[in-house]
Formats: C-alpha cells, structure tokens, sequence
C-alpha cells in the first residue's frame, strides 16, 4: 500500500516544546522539590538556536526579558498582534516560531513546511529527512522541567480517502523512519491511537504512560488529508492547540513522575519488611527478657534513626504522588475548557481529542488513587515500627540509667558514712592524750610492759571504735533517709 502511494504533497511540520519556567517541581529521584530560577527567557533563544544551527538559519530573535501578564508572547513585537518570526531555510523550506508563556510554562511553537509548486508538488518521503537535519528535533534528555513535545506531520495524498484507518498507518510510520533517519521502525513507539480529524486520518504514536527511556522519540502524529477543507477548519482554532498540547504534557509528565514516586515507595516498603523482621526476630520475640547489651541498645538507636529518614523519604514520595494526581485534575478541566473553545472556534466537534480526558486521564487519576491506599498501611507500619523500637529504647535506656544510679548512690552513701566515721574517731583522737598524760610509756622488754596501755594505743582504739560505730549509725540513717525518698 505504502509503495503505491509513496508521494505525499505539501508537507508540513508543526513542533511543539514545553518546559516549566517558575513554581516548584518535584524530582523524579530522592532529592526535594526544586525552584525554577535559573530557567530564564534565553532557554528559549538556546532551544530555537539549537535547530537554526542545523537548518543553517541565521535568526536573530529578541526575547522579552519581562513578564507582562500571565500569559504573553515571547518576541517582541506589537501588543496587537502575535509576535511571530518567519524563516526561510537553504532546503527551500519556509516557517515561522512563535514562542508564548502561558502560565507556568513556556511553550514554543515552530512550523515549517514545503511550499507549494505548481506542477512539482509531489515530495517523496525520503525527503523528510530535510525537515529534520541531525535529528534536531529528537527529544533532549528529561529533566525535572522539562515537560514534553509533540511533532505532528500534517501532508495531503492524492488519493481516494481509503475506508478503513489502518490501511494508511504503513504509510504514516515510514515517514517517521525517513524522518528520523532510521533503517527500519524498531525503536519508533507502537501506533497508539487512529482517528478522524476534521476529515482527515490522523495516527498517533506513543502512549502518555511511557517517558523517554521507553519512548526516545516523544509524541508523535501523523495527519494525512484528502481535502483542503480541513485545513482551513484548523487555522480557526490552531493558536489554542499549543495551550492543549501543553496540558496534555502536564497530564502525561505528571503520570510519568507517578509511576517513578510509586517505584521509590514500593522499594522502600521492600526494605523495611526486611529490616522489621528482624528486629522482631531478634528483639521483640526473644525469649529472654534482660536486658540489652550496650552494643544492641546502640544498634537499636541507630536503626530508630534510619527508619525515622526513611518515614521521612516515604511520606514525601506518598506527596508528590497526591501532588501528581493533583495536577492531572487540574489540568483535565483546563483540557477541557481549551478544548471546547477550540470547538467554538471550528464550529465542529473534537470529539476524538476528547478520549483523552474523558478516559486517560480519569485513569491517571484513580491509579494513583488505588496506588495511595495501597502505600498508607505501609505508613502505619514504619509509624509502629518507630514507636516501638522507640519504647525499647526508652524502657532499656531507663532499666540501665536506675542500676548506675543506684550504684552510684551506693557508693556516694558508702563514702558519705566512712567520712563521718573518720571525722569522728578524729575528734576523739585528738582529745585521748589528754586523758592519760600522766602515764609512762613502758617497752616490751621492761618489766611493767604490757601493765597499763600506752595513752597512743589507747587513743587509737577508741577513735577506731567510735569512727566504727559512727560510720555504721551515719550509713544506717543515709538507707533510712534514702528509703524514705
């Protein structure tokens, strides 16, 4: 099928870019949210330079370094009129950029198409190559901010509007592997979704659920016409179809970092199944029931510490998937509303623009709904497992803390009655040689030796025996004051 209608005609290329530019953003990783100041207005002269410098194009563009309003355009130019640039390349290609921020985000807008040739209107597919030299328009690397692209392909066939859908899709993906200079369609993302579009087939390719690493090449659609009509129609409502796709983005970027947040907290629930078996192993389900050893209580404490950094981790993973979940509600509604107005505008119907909140993004939104109550017993459990090893740690701290202090008394008690034991016998010594100043001192080899009891030996025994009696009566009235208290 694909051969017999290989030429296509007038094709044209509309790139789409997004990327937050203030707010906060959560990470995809452990690290908190992050602030956007350093994401300025020259991010968007780089981005466009970028694929000039492969076109070989030499535009010089003046960013508005000011913020009127919430919504703006990017050039400057005059406030009545959309600040657009136009462009003309060496492969005889025309276009024009229109960059906008509209809200939190800036949004850049490029198209560039074949110019129509009276006569030699044919283009060979081989040659959309030339709307993307080096692969400029690849999707850079993912970054907290940066929230997507779409590129949609738009060309009219010179044939009769086959009746099935699918016939064309062999067409279609072919020109996505001339135009990324592929071999074959191996790492192009699957077709996710064929539909009629204002007369025309438009394919989709690659889902909502799949980043960069899964999807290399983004969001991309095909648009095949059979008319001019349709066309028309579009130019009616094109200048709302960034601010859809920017939602779209949001809502996909959102269910992308949820999938990330669910995998951090299911880790973190494995780990610590582990980790709380055995501590109940080894400490709440012990036999014996004295008490721990000084090495355990400090193991204990410091696995009280990790788990306390890991409630921590765990509850701002269980944030930023409500967060998440919040922001697809939100910008399901703003979906929604620029959709409708889009309708206005065409005075035709979407409505298969409309599956995509009406089912995918009421599907984000109630997994992690489901993924939520799955994750808050495992709050309750790292909450129980804290306070419990926190009450070991506490009533062992306290059983160690009692048997020191009562050593400790022990011993103050113990010196307490020995110091008024000695003070004691030491006044009495100090007066005994008075009592028996008049007697001689007599040696063991004199006769009278041993008669009388020298006044010094005297004086020593009745100092120890009072020092004796006092230290007992001082330590007796200390355990009695002590047991008292």
């Amino acid at each position: 099928m694909s051969d017999k209608i290989a030429p296509i005609y007038a094709p044209s290329l509309y790139w789409f870019a997004y990327q937050y530019h203030r707010g906060l953003v959560t990470s995809n990783d452990d690290t908190p949210a992050q602030t956007l100041d350093d994401i300025n207005p020259q991010w968007v002269r780089a981005k466009y330079g970028s694929i000039f410098n492969k076109f070989k194009v030499d535009l010089p563009l003046d960013i508005r370094l000011d913020e009127p309003s919430q919504n703006f355009d990017l050039l400057v130019g005059a406030d009545d009129k959309r600040a657009i640039k136009f462009f003309t390349t060496k492969q005889d290609l025309e276009g024009f950029i229109y960059p906008q921020c509209l809200h939190d985000s800036y949004a850049l807008n490029l198209n560039i198409y074949q110019p129509e040739n009276p006569g030699q209107d044919e283009y060979q597919l081989a040659d959309l190559a030339k709307f993307n030299p080096e692969n400029c328009f690849k999707p850079e690397p993912e970054s907290a901010a940066n929230l997507g692209q779409t590129l949609l392909l738009s060309a009219y066939l010179n044939t009769t509007k086959p009746e099935h859908i699918r016939d064309l899709e062999p067409l279609a993906r072919e020109g996505w592997i001339k135009f990324f200079h592929l071999e074959n369609g191996e790492n192009l993302p699957r077709l996710y979704r064929a539909y009629n579009l204002l007369g025309g087939y438009l394919y989709e390719y690659g889902s909502p659920k799949a980043d960069l690493q899964e999807n290399p090449y983004g969001h991309l659609l095909t648009w095949f016409l059979f008319e001019e009509q349709p066309t028309v129609i579009l130019q009616k409502c094109y200048w709302e179809l960034p601010e859809l796709l920017l939602y779209y983005h949001k809502i996909a970027k959102s269910f992308q970092d949820s999938r990330i947040y669910y995998h951090h907290a299911d880790r973190i629930v494995t780990e610590n199944e582990i980790q709380l078996s055995e501590l109940h192993q080894n400490y709440l389900n012990r036999e014996k029931t004295e008490t721990l050893s000084a090495a355990e209580l400090q193991k204990l404490k410091i696995t009280l510490k990790t788990l306390l950094a890991t409630s921590l981790n765990y509850s701002q993973q269980l944030r930023n998937m409500e967060y998440a979940r919040n922001t697809i509600a939100i910008n399901s509604k703003n979906y929604q509303t620029t959709l409708e107005r889009m309708e206005q505008l065409a005075d035709t119907t979407l409505k298969d623009w409309r599956l995509f909140y009406e089912k995918e993004a009421i599907a984000f939104q109630e997994q992690i709904r489901a993924d939520l109550n799955y994750f808050n017993p495992g709050s309750n459990l790292l909450n129980q497992a804290i306070a419990t090893i926190r009450g070991l740690v506490e009533i062992d701290q306290a059983e160690r803390d009692r048997h020191i202090q009562e050593k400790q008394q022990q011993l103050e008690d113990h010196i307490q009655a020995l110091g008024v034991g000695i003070a004691g016998g030491a006044i009495v010594a100090s007066c005994s040689g008075l009592l028996f100043e008049q007697q001689r001192m007599t040696f063991p080899w004199e006769a009278e030796f041993g008669k009388y009891p020298h006044p010094f030996l005297s004086a020593i025994a009745i100092s120890s025996l009072i020092a004796y009696l006092a230290f007992k009566a001082a330590q007796y009235g200390i355990k009695k004051r002590r047991s008292r208290s």
